[in-house]
């Protein structure tokens, strides 16, 4: 349920303004709405402070030990604050020694090509009059090489010629690139490379000791925090004369902590009706078990604007008939049950919604791999004496026959779901014959049903499936628009009418992704069973072998499987269903200026 909002005005003396924050704090339930744009200098001081803690942090986070906190450390401001640049400064010489040992690697690397040899030793033969340059050619330039030129051949690599060219007495320079030799022998740079790395553990393990205390930071970064949130709302106020103003949204539940606030403190208030739902946060507030949903909520990002609808039961009930439907086998939604049981034992301390949720659309894929004869694409096991009898044969995986029954199934819920938005929305505007549109869609939703099964599935096409086309567009011609005279604004409607009849046509249709994906689900486990047993097993290799392709074959089928459900799972409810509803999901989140709010 989207819970009721008043939009709120609280008028304080200019005085008194510090001490009022504090306590707008404490009663925690008012989402501040910025009169004006906070700007000031304490607001920029503590911004940069902010900054330096968050860039240290990030910094050591790839050090931090689970258990190797020092809680002793100081959370005071001016000792986490006078560590950012010593840390800083680590980290940095860090990088340049990392930067520095790859360049040192890339020259030892050289060598590997040229062979090991001393700089060293060339310079001291150029001083004995014996000049040693190092060529790469390619081939071409090896081949026009004049033959009286002394050169030794080093190496050949990828159409390149590695020489190196000796002369007496004189130096003379072939007309091509010289290989610059690097400063310093393999030996030596060994040991650079020795010193690079002592001194990178070094930096290293500063850091990690810094590493301990980064708890201690974080309690210092939420303080700061705290205290900028304060200043934005502080100077986000406006001022009048001696007075001050601040405005923002507050439950209808909460009121009276406003109120008392208010007379406590000798505020002025006022209470409004929000007017403009754009710019008013959305509050949802459901029962635990309707709840589990939320983190497929968050996994989107998504939330319904305030003059939107709350369909978190509705998407609960779809998105679970549609996981168990797209997966389509019981011993995978067993496999999906005891993972997530054995799971939630190891992570006690993860918040419960989400392992309630696997439960849920494990024990809804189970009951459908029961009645549709479904354990890891195996027909054999649903043939057994007391499983057999669970099975709803018109709909069987293994059944030829099933197969326009699932699919009709599947056009019935799309048929069903969609009426739900119309009515919801006819039922939001029930006082008003603009409801009578949205009676008029569910008409042509269920017309096009019968099409969808005419002409997919080759059931026939009622007559008064006809009659429900009928009805449907005309009350949807001269009630949807309504203000601009039924005449006029059955014109006006008309513009979009035919395509928007046909794409009703196509989000039914829709709905079959539900049969295909399931019934390719089921193709694909029994493929992989076969390919595996299908030729029997005669020896252990045999039997190892099968073991692999079964194991890969059932995890890449399940991977496959969560894909769907992401895919079309998450899509029928978001993109067909929501398009009816008219849902934009613009809705922004209700952030109460609170002493704890919600990471």
């Amino acid at each position: 349920m989207i819970e009721k909002m008043k939009k709120i005005t609280l008028l304080v003396s200019e005085k008194d303004r510090g001490e009022f924050i504090s306590r707008l704090r404490r009663t925690g339930v008012v989402h501040v709405r910025h009169v004006t744009r906070p700007v000031h200098h304490e607001i920029n001081f503590i911004e940069e402070k902010i900054s330096k803690i968050e860039q240290m942090l990030s910094v050591l986070a790839p050090y931090a030990e689970k258990g190797q906190q020092d809680w002793r450390a100081s959370s005071r401001e001016k000792d986490v604050l006078g560590k950012v640049e010593e840390i800083t400064q680590a980290d940095r010489e860090k990088q340049d020694l990392l930067s520095l040992s790859r360049d040192v690697e890339n020259k030892i690397q050289w060598f590997g090509a040229w062979g090991e040899f001393y700089p060293e030793d060339v310079s001291s033969l150029r001083e004995k009059r014996v000049y040693i340059n190092l060529y790469r050619l390619n081939r071409q330039e090896f081949k026009n090489l004049e033959k009286d030129v002394p050169h030794i051949v080093i190496g050949r690599e990828r159409g390149y010629v590695r020489i190196a060219t000796v002369y007496m007495g004189q130096e003379q320079v072939l007309p091509f690139k010289q290989v610059t030799l690097p400063e310093a022998g393999p030996a030596k740079l060994r040991h650079q490379t020795d010193g690079i790395s002592k001194r990178i553990g070094e930096r290293e393990g500063f850091l990690k000791e810094q590493a301990r205390s980064a708890e201690a930071m974080k309690k210092c970064l939420k303080k700061l925090k705290k205290e900028h949130e304060a200043l934005l709302i502080k100077f986000g106020m406006r001022e009048e004369d001696a007075f001050s103003f601040l405005q923002g949204f507050c439950p209808e539940k909460a009121l009276d902590k406003i109120r008392s606030l208010a007379e406590q403190n000798d505020l002025g208030y006022l209470l409004e009706d929000p007017d403009d739902p754009d710019e008013t946060p959305t509050l949802i507030t459901n029962p635990k078990w309707v709840k589990i949903i939320d983190p497929v909520f968050r996994f989107m990002n998504t939330l319904p604007g305030y003059k939107e609808f709350d369909i978190s039961f509705l998407f609960l009930m779809f998105f679970s008939l549609f996981f168990a439907m797209l997966i389509g086998d019981a011993g995978y939604g067993l496999l999906f049950f005891l993972v997530t049981f054995f799971v939630r034992r190891r992570f006690r301390d993860l918040p419960a919604e989400p392992f309630l949720l696997m439960y849920v659309l494990s024990a809804g894929t189970v009951v459908w791999g029961v009645i549709t004869g479904t354990y890891f694409g195996v027909e054999k096991i649903a043939q057994l004496p007391f499983l057999n009898i669970l099975v709803i044969h018109k709909i069987s995986s293994f059944a030829e026959s099933s197969q326009n029954a699932v699919i009709f199934i599947c056009f019935v819920i799309g048929a069903a779901q969609l009426t739900i938005a119309h009515l919801m929305r006819a039922v939001k505007v029930i006082n008003s014959i603009i409801a009578l549109a949205q009676v008029g869609w569910v008409f042509i939703l269920w017309g096009m049903f019968f099409a969808a099964g005419k002409f997919v599935i080759g059931n026939a096409f009622p007559a008064f499936a006809g009659w429900f086309l009928i009805a449907g567009i005309c009350l949807v011609l001269f009630f949807t628009n309504p203000k601009k005279g039924f005449f006029k604004g059955a014109i006006i409607t008309m513009a979009s009418l035919p395509l928007s009849v046909i794409s009703s046509f196509s989000d039914i249709v829709s709905y079959l992704r539900l049969f295909a994906v399931g019934y390719a689900t089921v193709v694909m486990a029994e493929s992989f069973n076969n390919l595996a047993l299908g030729g029997g097993i005669n020896s252990v290799i045999g039997g190892v072998a099968a073991a692999v392709i079964l194991f890969l074959g059932h995890t890449l089928n399940i991977i496959l499987g969560f894909m769907a459900v992401i895919v079309h799972g998450i899509r029928l409810n978001m993109l067909e269903f929501s398009n009816h509803l008219g849902m934009q999901w613009s809705g922004s989140k209700y952030e109460p200026f609170c002493e704890n709010p919600e990471t």
